[in-house]
Parts: C-alpha cells; structure tokens; sequence
C-alpha cells in the first residue's frame, strides 16, 4: 500500500478531507504531530506528503522549537523528490524552506470564503484562515491568486503544490470558525452568519482538492 504522510501543527488543523481522499485511494497515512513532541520520521521515501495549516507562523521558531526540525524534514522530502501539498502554514513553510520570504499580510485576516482565480480562468469559492503571506520562491509558477492577497496558490516542478487557502476543509471545521472568528480580526473576513451561510461551498472546494491530489499524487 502507499505512504501519505500528514503533518499536522495542532489540534484546531486538522488535515480534513486529506483522509478522506487518502481512504478512496488506498494510501496508509502516517500522522505526524511535531507539536506534541513527537520525533520526525526517519523515513523519507514517503509516496507523497501533506503539510497542513496552524495558528503559529514560519518565523516563530523561538516560540515553536519544533519547527526547525520540520523544516529540516521537508527540506528532505523536497531534496528526495517526494510529492508535496502544502495547505495555508504548509505552503508557507515550504515558501520559506524555498527561498521565499513569508510576512505579515499588511491589509488585514482572510476568513471565510472568498473566491480566487486561477490562471486557467477558473473561479473557486476557497476557504481561508490566515494572517501571514509569502513572496514566491524563486522556480514557483503562481497559478491561483485574488485582488486581496496576491499569492494564493502556487506550484514548484512537477512535486509541490501549495494553497494559502484550506481546500480541505470540512463542515464541522467551518462551523468551529465561526464560532472562533471576532471583532479583532479585520481585513475580507466573513461573520458567523456569513459563514454559516456558505456552507455549501464545502462540497465543491473538497472536489476541487481531491482533482489536485488525483493529478499530484497519482499520475
């Protein structure tokens, strides 16, 4: 059977619908939780990896130790030429570990849906949590952005993809958003009620992830 590998950075990010798609198509997951201590794989011919969201930021290494030895995974994941998707703090990490530079996004939070375009003309009603942006390292391909936040999605080679959005989105974490989000984040963020409200833009965001997996991890 083949070997996905999730990080995953807390409790409030968990991977969603990744294990879905991983069920469907037959890859054992490993779960790696770097937050609560556990020691990285020593393994890195993994069939593909996921890297999802978190509250902490890439440059926090002094308040989250433990993000230096993720980075020194990923860079070994990236140098082996195993598969990577990278959701919200994910691609990031992996902007960073590239040469990229990640930041403060100066005009405020992105919450809720909000759509972005792809190159490819397509519209997608993506869900997003975040405060921070990065500038592209050099060799990615933007392939996703919006009039807000520039840089939403892009991809490097043939063996990352990355979103600043969180396409994995469930439900159940939608509805845990909207209980969480407040007067204090300002910027394009959605209320509880608008939130709420769009519920069913679940569905076809998680197809969309899924046709990105298909297309990264199995062809």
């Amino acid at each position: 059977m083949k070997k996905l590998l999730i990080i995953q950075h807390e409790l409030d990010g968990p991977p969603g619908t990744t294990l879905d798609w991983a069920s469907q198509n037959n890859y054992a997951v490993e779960l790696w939780s770097p937050y609560l201590g556990e020691p990285a794989p020593t393994r890195v011919n993994y069939d593909g990896a996921v890297i999802c969201g978190g509250s902490m930021d890439t440059f926090e290494e002094e308040k989250f130790p433990w993000l230096r030895e993720e980075k020194k995974l990923i860079r070994d994941l990236i140098d082996n030429n195993v598969k990577i998707f990278g959701l919200c703090l994910g691609s990031q990490l992996i902007a960073d570990i590239m040469g990229g530079k990640v930041h403060i996004h100066e005009p405020g939070w992105e919450i809720g849906f909000v759509p972005v375009e792809t190159t490819d003309g397509e519209t997608i009603q993506a869900f997003h949590w975040h405060h921070c942006t990065f500038d592209l390292p050099p060799g990615a391909e933007l392939f996703a952005t919006n009039s807000f936040c520039k840089n939403q999605g892009y991809k490097i080679g043939k063996n990352i993809v990355a979103t600043q959005f969180h396409p994995e989105t469930t439900e159940d974490w939608i509805r845990e958003c909207a209980d969480e989000v407040g007067t204090s984040h300002k910027g394009i963020v959605q209320n509880r009620t608008e939130m709420l409200a769009a519920l069913p833009l679940q569905k076809p965001l998680k197809e969309w992830y899924f046709r990105q997996l298909d297309k990264l991890f199995n062809s």
